[in-house]
């Protein structure tokens, strides 16, 4: 049977019919909204969301050759790219903007490695970028309440890789290259985030990640579960978050709790073991991500927690969810870690 992956930047939770329920430890898995429940949540998703005369939305548009890409705004991961081609259509960053004022977008490029290979039967493999590597970046702005055409886009901003006196990519021969650049973004809103979490690069290493580890175990219980109430408490700081930015509306909002509901029903979940990870940090070191040590497309940058189960054509398929935690000021670690808001 072929295998499918699937990965959500909301979380996730699927269960084995008839399965034996395991005990949650929620004291691992602090719980920052107990008010909230499966009945309650897209109500009170609703009532966090401002509406305004002019509502603006922020994306970028990205053209890149001879590489691959990660992209964070404000050190938030916004979008990665680990194959050949490009994206038509702009990319949304409202989620990682918290507030007006300066903000920052950074790149990092890496080798295509094999792809070539892998696209046309040939080619070698390329582990070092070349002179012709090259990436373009648009900060892009529009109103919520336009059609979104092609006219209505303000750009804020334009961004072209830089090259020598030759015309060649700067970093040609490097298998890496890091760039950041900063832009203005008004916006009526201010969340919180992770904004007033720890820095937990500068705490005890060993206790983070036993800490991580254990919230990401605790975690895929909900799948075997299916404890949907547990499901909203922990998902509805970051979709809170994302609804404010994107001035989402009551249908919006109703679509997307259907599409956490949609997939309660999965068949035969099997949850993998928590390993071959990395601790990657994020947000000013604010947030920890336990990362897959993988270049496999499309494992590369996903997260430590995989759970297998059957799709509804009886295929065998993967979920990754996105697990990001932060350590709000004034918690001990030794009490857990939160999902972030």
């Amino acid at each position: 049977m072929r295998k499918l992956l699937v990965l959500f930047g909301i979380l996730t939770v699927v269960f084995a019919c008839g399965q034996e329920k395991k005990p949650i430890n929620t004291k691992i898995m602090n719980i920052q909204y107990p008010e909230i429940n499966a009945n309650n949540f897209e109500q009170k998703l609703v009532a966090s969301v401002k509406h305004y005369e002019k509502e603006p939305l922020y994306y970028m548009r990205i053209n890149k050759s001879n590489c691959v890409v990660e992209v964070l705004v404000n050190d938030y991961p916004v979008h990665d790219d680990y194959e050949l081609s490009n994206y038509a259509t702009p990319l949304a960053i409202n989620r990682a903007i918290l507030k007006s004022g300066e903000q920052t977008l950074t790149y990092r490029l890496y080798p295509v490695g094999d792809l070539i290979k892998e696209e046309y039967g040939e080619g070698d493999t390329v582990t070092k970028l070349t002179d012709n590597t090259a990436i373009s970046i648009s900060i892009i702005k529009m109103d919520n309440g336009s059609e979104k055409t092609l006219e209505d886009e303000e750009v804020v901003m334009k961004h072209t890789s830089l090259t020598d006196d030759k015309g060649r990519f700067i970093a040609s021969g490097k298998p890496y290259y890091e760039f950041t650049f900063k832009f203005n973004a008004q916006v009526p809103y201010a969340n919180e985030g992770w904004s007033k979490g720890q820095d937990l690069s500068k705490l005890d290493q060993k206790l983070l990640e036993a800490k991580a580890v254990e919230f990401y175990k605790e975690y895929g219980k909900i799948y075997e579960n299916k404890d949907s109430d547990l499901l909203a408490k922990l998902s509805f700081g970051e979709e809170k978050r994302n609804s404010i930015a994107s001035y989402k509306k009551l249908s919006d909002i109703d679509e997307l709790w259907k599409e956490y509901i949609k997939r309660l029903n999965y068949n035969s979940i099997q949850l993998q073991p928590i390993e071959n990870y990395r601790k990657a940090f994020f947000g000013n070191g604010k947030i920890i991500f336990l990362m897959l040590n993988s270049l496999e497309y499309p494992y590369r940058g996903s997260g430590a927690l995989r759970v297998d189960y059957i799709d509804k054509d009886g295929d065998e398929a993967v979920l990754i969810p996105d697990i990001s935690l932060y350590l709000p000021e004034g918690k001990k670690l030794e009490d857990g870690l939160y999902m972030i808001n």
